[in-house]
């Protein structure tokens, strides 16, 4: 009897053993995993849990000034017609050189959102010309000159590629356009401030018309070293013309041999800024 007592109780620790001891193993071999791939302490706050994902790029931010230059492509069909060649003889040359400055800034209220001041001016000057007046030799010159300053609104549009930026935006403004003319001829005698008004070789006119300026652009840019940057920009000069007038606001009448000159046309430019950029 005591030894089938003795079989049994041995039969059931085995079979408790033979159970148990895979059961420990396993957990066992379940928490050296776990706390092996527990590289960190997470007894505290680890902020490098909120950018497991991918980081949202911060808003653009910069503000700066700089210069800027570039061709202005006008249409001269009319000037030439009316006014260049019966005067000089010659076209005007609608390739005009542009320089100017800008400054802008970031507003902190609408993210990426940039509103600066820009102002820019050029000339051109067709070639002189000698021709014969009243029985005088005369040089007659034409010069059409176009400026205008704007408040310029950008978005800017960061690239996230080594600084590049691509920047559609509006300038609006006011600016004007002149045509001068001149005629003179050598001066035979002494000066006198009569004789120069009086003999009508020597001639001097300014035509002056203002405008309302519009200027659509996209412009390219890369900035470096976290103060420079460049531009290139693509754009078009939009002018709403005012009424003509000759000499400090004296009206021409009803002539409209000036309507259809202004300061409308394709232009391309360069420039370089210094100030904070990204």
């Amino acid at each position: 009897m005591k030894l089938f007592k003795r079989s049994s109780l041995f039969t059931s620790i085995s079979k408790w053993v033979t159970i148990g001891v895979p059961v420990l193993m396993l957990l066992l071999t379940i928490s050296t995993t776990v706390v092996k791939a527990q590289t960190k302490d997470t007894t505290h706050w680890n902020d490098e849990d909120l950018y497991t994902d991918d980081p949202v790029k911060a808003a653009y931010f910069g503000v700066g000034g700089g210069f800027i230059g570039g061709l202005f492509f006008a249409n001269f069909d009319v000037l030439n017609t009316n006014i260049a060649r019966p005067f000089v003889g010659q076209d005007a040359k609608s390739t005009i050189f542009m320089t100017g400055g800008q400054g802008f800034v970031t507003l902190p209220w609408v993210k990426n959102l940039r509103v600066g001041g820009m102002g820019s001016s050029g000339t051109s000057t067709c070639d002189c010309n000698d021709t014969s007046v009243q029985g005088n030799q005369v040089n007659r010159e034409l010069k059409y000159t176009v400026g205008y300053g704007a408040l310029t609104i950008d978005y800017v549009l960061p690239l996230g590629y080594k600084h590049f930026s691509i920047v559609p935006g509006i300038a609006l403004g006011a600016g004007s356009v002149q045509l001068y003319a001149q005629q003179a001829a050598n001066r035979a005698s002494a000066f006198d401030i009569n004789d120069e008004f009086s003999n009508g070789s020597n001639i001097t006119h300014n035509y002056h018309s203002s405008f309302f300026f519009y200027m659509p652009q996209l412009q390219f840019e890369y900035s470096f070293k976290g103060f420079a940057m460049l531009r290139a920009t693509v754009a078009y000069q939009g002018t709403s013309m005012g009424t003509w007038s000759v000499d400090d606001g004296v009206s021409l009448g009803s002539t409209d041999k000036l309507t259809g000159i202004n300061g409308s046309g394709l232009s391309v430019s360069l420039g370089v800024f210094f100030g904070l950029f990204p």
